[in-house]
């Protein structure tokens, strides 16, 4: 019975750990693939920001570099502008491009096209309006800058490029002449950057500088009102003619909110729950199995053993014995009166006290003696290792155990006592014993009961005197 119970237990461990093997396992994979599709996922909208980065550089740097065919002119015409009405047509050849103009010492003189830009002739790039910082800063460095975008004195947004001018002459070399400068319209100009390709792969995304008026982030264009969503985001940093603009983008929908992504998790959830019940029930089936099995071998009312499991046992036992040459003995016991404690008090009564003489029984026999319901009011007992005056004492401590000591059931108090009949197994003859050891017990009933009796030939002579006397 032991054993059945910890293999149970035993089943009832690996069935959770089992389970829990199955969810670190499913986790793992989920884990895995949802990481490994996010990073593909990363590398291609890192390819697309790429993509979209290219196109914007190379967008404003074809644009910008226009300035440079007025510089060029400007320095072969020793700083005359008289050309300037001529060439500027041709310099203007793209509908982006809001205006081009000359500023000689930063005072713009010229613009082109007059119509909505006249206004602009005697604007200085020296003074503090917004823009005009990387008109310094071009000066300062030498250098193209791209600016914007920002308001313009004319109305709108616009982005432009600032490129100083040196005239070299005898009296200095490389002597600031003045500014050239480029409009492009804004936000006209997005258009070339082509960004809503990102909105049919599904990303939110942000491009942006850090305005130098303000040294706040000024978003320039963006597919949403939010910043890239949960900060899960890519950023790419595009540096163009001395300034630095930044694109930013990331899926629209979270990771755990995809169809695919929701799949996997409930396909491992599902994976897990099976292996739960098919385990569980397997638990269940070696349970109702040990279940099964106890009931085969164990009396329903007393929980010991029954007969068939009796006579199994102690067959196993008798050839251990035979083997080590120790003396056994069976002792066999009926309950005195028992059918007057039924007729009197009810069946109910009466199986209390079986189960009540069961339980003193098994306090007062040792660990490994075997002990079982034969039948009815009867029990049997098969004890080894003992001479014949300790199976005497054993017989007499049972018989005090049940006598000297009450049964009571509420207000219902009842005597109880039981004959006993003890013999050894000679030659190691189980069926031979139990007969004797019967023998014993039935002459324990016809003197006085409530004793214990050790079989010898006298009995068995009386046995058979009686069954003389009956026919």
């Amino acid at each position: 019975m032991a054993n059945q119970n910890k293999k149970i237990k035993n089943i009832s461990i690996v069935a959770i750990f089992s389970f829990l093997i199955s969810i670190g396992f499913c986790s793992f994979l989920i884990v895995a693939t949802i990481a490994n599709k996010r990073n593909i996922e990363r590398l291609r909208i890192e390819q697309h920001l790429i993509d979209i980065s290219q196109r914007i550089t190379e967008t404003i740097t074809r644009l910008l570099y226009k300035t440079q065919m007025l510089s060029t002119i400007i320095v072969h015409d020793n700083g005359n502008t008289d050309s300037f009405d001529l060439i500027a047509p041709s310099i203007v050849d793209d509908p982006i491009i809001k205006n081009i103009l000359v500023a000689p010492n930063g005072i713009v003189t010229k613009v082109y096209p007059d119509i909505g830009n006249l206004h602009l002739v005697g604007f200085s790039y020296f003074d503090t309006q917004a823009g005009n910082k990387e008109a310094r800063l071009a000066v300062e460095l030498g250098e193209l800058v791209l600016g914007g975008p920002t308001e313009v004195i004319q109305g709108g947004s616009a982005v432009f490029g600032r490129l100083p001018v040196y005239i070299d002459n005898p009296e200095e070399k490389h002597k600031f002449w003045g500014i050239v400068a480029i409009t492009l319209k804004f936000p006209e100009l997005l258009d070339y950057f082509e960004l809503n390709i990102l909105d049919t792969y599904d990303l939110v995304y942000e491009l942006w500088r850090i305005n130098p008026d303000t040294n706040e982030k000024q978003v320039i264009a963006s597919n949403s009102s939010k910043l890239i969503p949960n900060h899960n985001y890519i950023e790419k940093s595009l540096q163009m003619h001395n300034a630095e603009w930044f694109i930013s983008a990331s899926p629209i929908n979270s990771w755990y909110t995809r169809p695919d992504n929701i799949a996997l998790v409930m396909a491992g959830l599902l994976v897990s729950l099976i292996v739960f019940f098919v385990i569980h029930n397997n638990f269940e089936l070696i349970k109702m199995q040990g279940v099964f099995e106890q009931m085969a071998v164990t009396d329903s009312l007393t929980g010991i053993s029954n007969r068939r499991h009796f006579m199994e046992t102690v067959r196993v036992n008798i050839e251990k014995a035979h083997r080590h040459k120790e003396d056994c003995y069976i002792i066999m016991f009926d309950i005195d009166n028992f059918k007057m404690i039924n007729d009197t008090y009810g069946h109910q009564i009466g199986d209390k006290v079986l189960m009540d003489v069961t339980a003193r029984i098994k306090t007062s026999i040792r660990p490994y003696d075997l002990f079982a319901r034969y039948g009815g009011e009867e029990f049997i007992i098969f004890c080894a290792r003992l001479n014949k005056t300790e199976v005497c004492e054993m017989g007499e401590r049972l018989r005090a155990c049940l006598i000297n000591r009450d049964f009571v059931y509420d207000k219902t108090v009842i005597k109880c006592s039981a004959s006993f009949g003890i013999a050894k197994m000679e030659d190691y003859n189980l069926d031979k014993t139990i007969r004797q050891s019967d023998e014993a017990l039935y002459s324990a009933k016809r003197h006085k009961r409530n004793c214990v009796i050790y079989y010898d030939e006298n009995i068995s002579h009386e046995i058979i005197k009686q069954a003389a006397e009956n026919i």
